[in-house]
């Protein structure tokens, strides 16, 4: 199945977007006390769009200059700076589905090859979804979701590797 246009121009909008959420979670990190947990979400954002890089490379994808997608980055943390800590994980709750629906939507139009990639693209945003229910259950264990995102994702880089070597 050949990529069509629709599929290349959303994987480079959602790489972009990752690449403005990791400026935007690290902007928000200045205005919370959890702060330390909003730096692991800008990891997390920052793992995705890496994860999606080698799309983007076997595509011959030029995404914006990264210093306008921070600048967009920038501008969003205005939205949420002044919320309590778990009014803003219930907005993360309320509107990241939609994001994963997205994600599930770039994922059925991707050719076959490219599904395990972009897995690891939706599974981000599983992993964010999930950090944020758990913090409004005071679960102390929130952040292994986080945590075990960016642990698969180094597992699969390394397979990645593994792979091209023999």
């Amino acid at each position: 199945m050949n990529p069509t246009k629709r599929y290349l121009q959303t994987l480079l909008t959602y790489y972009e977007e990752e690449v403005s959420g990791e400026t935007y979670f690290l902007g928000l990190a200045e205005h919370f006390v959890e702060h330390k947990k909003l730096m692991l979400l800008a990891k997390v954002e920052r793992y995705a769009a890496q994860s999606v890089l080698p799309l983007l490379e076997k595509y011959a994808l030029s995404p914006r200059d990264e210093s306008i997608l921070k600048a967009e980055g920038e501008e969003a943390i205005q939205q949420h700076q002044n919320m309590g800590w778990l009014q803003f994980m219930a907005h993360i709750v309320q509107r990241y589905p939609g994001y994963l629906d997205e994600f599930l939507a770039l994922q059925a139009m991707a050719p076959k090859e490219d599904h395990l990639v972009l897995k690891m693209l939706t599974d981000h945003e599983v992993a964010a979804i999930d950090f944020a229910r758990r913090e409004i259950a005071g679960d102390p264990g929130s952040l292994d979701s986080l945590n075990q995102y960016l642990h698969s994702v180094k597992d699969l880089k390394n397979t990645a590797m593994s792979l091209n070597e023999t």
